[in-house]
């Protein structure tokens, strides 16, 4: 009864908090000071062709905000599970203008895939995916972007950033959030077209992502103690 009750009133408290860490992310965000690589050549690659942006699942949180910011000019559709943990993540994204989710159930792959293909084929809005969400491992990527990316012939770009300081939680993905007025690094990398079968890519998007990585935390600080883990 009072698992119920709460799956009732919780929509009442659940928006309201979203739409206050929404207000608390802008702030946090436009506190910082913001050095971006690749966005002018993402850009130009987005207006032309249809592509996935691809980001580790830690790295997502202030995403949305980022991208109202300083790439507005696209609709953008994150994948998102169907979980108690992807709720928030989507309401939150569903509440910019440019953002929109496509919610899949995480233990239904095939599905989920399909989805993702079918959206890719249908639509110019830039898909983004973390590659080692819902549940990790963390840094590791699983098969469905590959398989999405060669099915739809959509490009992948992979997207990180680091931050001078920044809180990490101990979330699964170890969540990271940037403290105010930190520095923040954002890296667009170069787009990637895949060449045969999905599973021969994975390895190498991988190591192209954990370097992107590597160069964003090179970035903000020398000092590999005070980088994400």
């Amino acid at each position: 009864m009072i698992k119920r009750f709460w799956r009732q009133i919780k929509p009442y408290f659940l928006i309201p908090a979203v739409y206050l860490i929404k207000g608390m992310l802008r702030l946090l965000v436009k506190s910082c000071r913001v050095e971006i690589e690749g966005l002018d050549a993402f850009a130009r690659f987005a207006e032309a062709d249809k592509c996935i942006l691809m980001l580790w699942h830690n790295r997502l949180v202030i995403m949305p905000e980022f991208l109202h910011q300083h790439a507005s000019q696209f609709l953008y559709r994150a994948v998102i599970s169907k979980s108690r943990d992807g709720e928030m993540l989507a309401i939150l994204a569903n509440s910019y203008e440019i953002g929109r989710t496509l919610r899949v159930a995480h233990n239904a792959r095939h599905q989920a895939l399909g989805q993702m293909i079918a959206q890719l084929k249908s639509s110019r809005e830039v898909l983004v995916v973390t590659p080692d969400g819902p549940r990790g491992p963390r840094y590791q990527i699983k098969p469905g972007v590959a398989v999405a990316s060669c099915a739809s012939g959509a490009k992948i770009v992979p997207l990180t950033w680091s931050a001078s300081r920044f809180w990490q939680l101990k979330s699964w993905d170890r969540l990271i959030i940037p403290k105010p007025f930190a520095r923040i690094k954002v890296i667009f990398g170069e787009p990637v077209a895949l060449t045969g079968k999905p599973e021969e890519n994975l390895s190498d998007l991988q190591q192209l992502l954990l370097d992107l990585d590597l160069k964003a935390c090179e970035a903000v600080t020398a000092n590999r103690d005070l980088w994400p883990k």
